[in-house]
This record gives C-alpha cells, structure tokens and sequence, in this order.
C-alpha cells in the first residue's frame, strides 16, 4: 500500500465531489493513475489532476490539502486506513464511513458524519447543520464509531442518531438529539431550544451549561452510579472538560415523554 498527497490547485469554481477518492480505493494505483480518476464537478465528471497536483507519500496516509471547502463526500463510506484533510471539508464529510480515521484540521459543512457506522472522525474546527444525522430520504442517523468535534455543530445534531459516540467540545445548535433512538452525545458547551425533542432513547450528556427545561422531560427518580462512571470514564479519555466527568455528581431527566421516549438527558453538576 501506498499513500498520497492531493494538493488542491485552486479553489474549484464549482463544488467537487470526491466520493470514491479513499486511502484504500488509491492504495494499489500509481499517481498517474489517481490523476485521471474522474470527480464530480457541478453535473460533469473531470480528470482529478483538472483540481488536483498528487504526490505519492512514504506512508499508507491520505493527505488533502488547500482550501476544500467547496469539496464534498471526503472519506464517503471510506472503510479503512488514514485520511487528513488539512484545512476545512465540504459538504457530507465522513458520511457512511465504516472504519478507518478521517481528520479535519479546519471546519466541515453540513451533514458530516450523516449514518456514520465505524472509524473515528476528528474536526477540529466547527460544522455545520446535521452532524451525525440522516441522509436525506433516510431514517437512520449515526450507526457506530466516533465524532469529535472541537468547536461549534450547527442544529439537528444527532437527529435520529441510532448508534456510536459524539463529543463537541464547543456549544450546538437548536434541536440537539432530535428524534434519537440510541447512542451517546456529550457537549461541553451550551445547547440551544429543544435539546432531546423527540427522542426516544439514548443519553445526551451536558458538561457545560444544563439545557433550559423541557415540559416533555421529567426528572429521574432512580440514581444510575454504575452507569455513570462507566460512561464518565470512556468519555474521560478524550480529555478536556470531560476528563473530570466521574468525579462529577449529575441530575437525569428522563423522555421525551411526548414521544413515548426513555432517553435521557444527563446533567452534570
């Protein structure tokens, strides 16, 4: 295996689409080869080396670098090896990922990590609207693995979230865990309106500012010690404001009682 480096030319006068370009769809290919790969661009397919100058690497990493915010589906059900996006991402990115890892230096646009199953997502900046969502048409969002987001996630995050973890180390948006069946989301900062609407399983963790209260939630009656400090413990390792979490005492509401929910919204004291 062998890895690449796509430097982006210029910024694209339309968007690109790079699903297909993955550590291990290029692993077997020369440069030459990954050059007249064909990307999305607007409703026409171009030669990658049109957008793109590519270097073959010494390692198995996939690197992209400039500016890529107008480049959508980076590491589109990518399903192994190492992709690092130095700068910010477009639109869907790590969407139906599988396994692997996909770092984000900068911000991501909308629907990141939409029906993500497996594999670590790192963006060290902010996204967009529908992080670790559905895709459009869809009824599922986040099925497995790990989002991690450094800065600020737009609204709906999570909404219809099944399955994995998310952190945001920064505030989210309105209707935080929309419509959840089940999962973990910790958020560090502030939520905005109706944090949990809908949901019906699944814990929201709040290490920052606790959420305004929701008629739709009730308090919980019976305390979950064991439960606590086992999750406080996996999301210690992530460090930062969750690193104290177990030594923390929380309140738990339960619901959304509106939908027939068992979530939960843990708040930590």
């Amino acid at each position: 295996m062998s890895g690449f480096t796509l430097k982006a030319r210029a910024a694209a006068p339309l968007r690109l689409d790079l699903r297909g370009i993955t550590p291990a769809a290029l692993a077997a290919l020369s440069a030459a080869e990954v050059e007249r790969l064909e990307i999305g661009h607007g409703n026409a397919l171009v030669p990658l080396a049109e957008f793109f100058a590519v270097e073959a690497r010494s390692d198995d990493t996939m690197v992209l670098a400039g500016d890529l915010s107008r480049c959508d589906r980076i590491g589109w059900q990518m399903d192994g090896g190492t992709l690092i996006v130095d700068g910010a991402a477009g639109d869907y990115a790590g969407a139906g990922m599988r396994a692997g890892e996909i770092v984000v230096k900068g911000d991501a646009g909308a629907l990141a990590a939409c029906e993500m199953a497996g594999g670590t997502l790192r963006i060290a900046g902010s996204v967009g609207d529908f992080a670790a969502s559905t895709l459009p048409g869809s009824m599922d969002g986040m099925r497995g693995g790990t989002l991690i987001v450094g800065g600020n996630a737009g609204a709906r995050f999570g909404d219809r979230m099944r399955r994995g973890t998310a952190l945001i180390f920064g505030d989210a948006g309105d209707f935080l865990a929309s419509r959840m069946v089940a999962g973990t989301i910790a958020l560090a900062g502030r939520a905005g309106a109706h944090a949990g609407y809908g949901m019906r399983r699944g814990s929201v963790v709040f290490a920052g500012q606790a959420p305004g209260a929701s008629p739709t939630f009730v308090p919980a009656v019976a305390g979950a010690p064991v439960f606590w400090q086992l999750l406080a413990r996996d999301l210690a390792q992530h460090g930062g404001p969750f690193a104290t979490l177990a030594s923390r005492g929380i309140d738990r509401q339960l619901g959304d009682v509106a939908a027939g929910g068992k979530g939960e919204l843990i708040l930590v004291r």
